[in-house]
């Protein structure tokens, strides 16, 4: 398959670019000339951006004197409301079967004596300084 840029007919291209005719300086002036004096001006584009602003503010009027907008609203939240309702995530139950009762959590250990458990973890009891109350000698 031949490429496109190996085409033979290229320097005839070429040639005719070449010899083309260019249009005279004074042409080219007079056109630069009649384009700068009637330019675009930006009033054109304000009346576009006008007159679509008034045409929307007259639909919409028209909507709302018919109550169009609130059944338009209305028919938006019943459609998020089924959208929410197919999409509801419920929730997940944990089954009770003979295996979870018989190996379910393992109870703590107990803490030996002197000690009591925090947060799991088994700690010493801090004893009381000071004087040790004790009951009265029997004298019976």
């Amino acid at each position: 398959m031949r490429s496109w840029r190996r085409n033979p007919e290229r320097a005839l291209e070429a040639e005719l670019r070449s010899n083309r005719p260019e249009p005279s300086p004074e042409l080219v002036n007079r056109l630069e000339m009649r384009v700068r004096s009637h330019g675009r001006t930006s009033r054109a584009g304000s009346f576009r951006v006008a007159f679509a602003g008034a045409l929307a503010a007259g639909v919409r009027a028209a909507l709302a004197s018919v109550g169009g907008i609130s059944y338009a609203a209305t028919g938006a939240t019943q459609a998020v409301s089924k959208v929410t309702r197919v999409v509801h995530a419920h929730a997940v139950t944990q089954v009770q079967s003979a295996a979870r009762d018989q190996y379910g959590k393992p109870k703590p250990k107990k803490c030996r004596k002197g000690t009591r458990r925090v947060h799991g973890v088994c700690k010493k009891i801090k004893k009381a300084r000071g004087v040790r109350f004790r009951r009265p000698p029997f004298t019976g």
